[in-house]
This record gives C-alpha cells, sequence and structure tokens, in this order.
C-alpha cells in the first residue's frame, strides 16, 4: 500500500472522518462492554469482532487526517512536511503509509484469525 493508494482512500472517505471516529469509538466501548459484563464465550466473540471495528474505521480516519489531498497533514502543502526536504518528506510518507497497511492487514485479517484460533 502505498501513499497514492491511501490518498485516494482519503478523498472516498474525508466527508465520512466524525462516522469513522464514531465507529471506533463504538468498537472500544462494545469491547470494554464485552469483556466486563459478557459470559467468557461471548466476550471472546465480542473480542474477536472488536479488532476490525476498531482497527478499520481507524486506518480510514488516519488516512483522511494524513492523506488529502487538500487538508492532509502529511502533504507537501502542509505546515509541517512541507518544510522539510522532497526525500523526507517522501520517506514520511511511506513510512506512514506502511504503517497504515500493517494497522489495516493487522485489524482485519491477523486479529480475527488468531481470535479464532485461540477460542
Amino acid at each position: 500500500m502505498s501513499p497514492t493508494f491511501f490518498t485516494s482512500v482519503a478523498e472516498r472517505f474525508h466527508a465520512r472522518r466524525l462516522w469513522l471516529f464514531g465507529a471506533s469509538l463504538l468498537g472500544i466501548a462494545a469491547l470494554a462492554a464485552g469483556l466486563s459484563v459478557a459470559p467468557p464465550r461471548l466476550a471472546a466473540l465480542v473480542g474477536t469482532l472488536a479488532g476490525p471495528a476498531i482497527a478499520v474505521p481507524w486506518a480510514l480516519l488516519c488516512a483522511c487526517l494524513w492523506f488529502h489531498p487538500r487538508v492532509g497533514k502529511l502533504q507537501p502543502q502542509s505546515k509541517l512536511i512541507g518544510r522539510l526536504p522532497p526525500l523526507v518528506q517522501a520517506a514520511v510518507r511511506w513510512y506512514a503509509a506502511v504503517i497504515l497497511g500493517l494497522l489495516l492487514v493487522c485489524g482485519a485479517v491477523v486479529w480475527p484469525v488468531l481470535s479464532v484460533a485461540w477460542l
């Protein structure tokens, strides 16, 4: 996953960034409620579903905030990144893209697979 991929994702989801934040918070609340009051088997199921419910919206929210073409914090016209040399800008953008890609893969694939394997 490249910065270009996350820029297209940011363009698509930027208008829904508050919904993405709310979805992550709802996932956190469901996880907390499931772990505190649910029976052990239901708590395990809630824990399995909570990973994707928290990580995927959070990664999309970070993509919207970092990679949006006009208001993204990692764009060349931003105040902080714009002052860096172009090579450093590209390195920072690629680093962020790799981290977001790992968050998406771990949250959407690895967490559920490991959770089901441990049940």
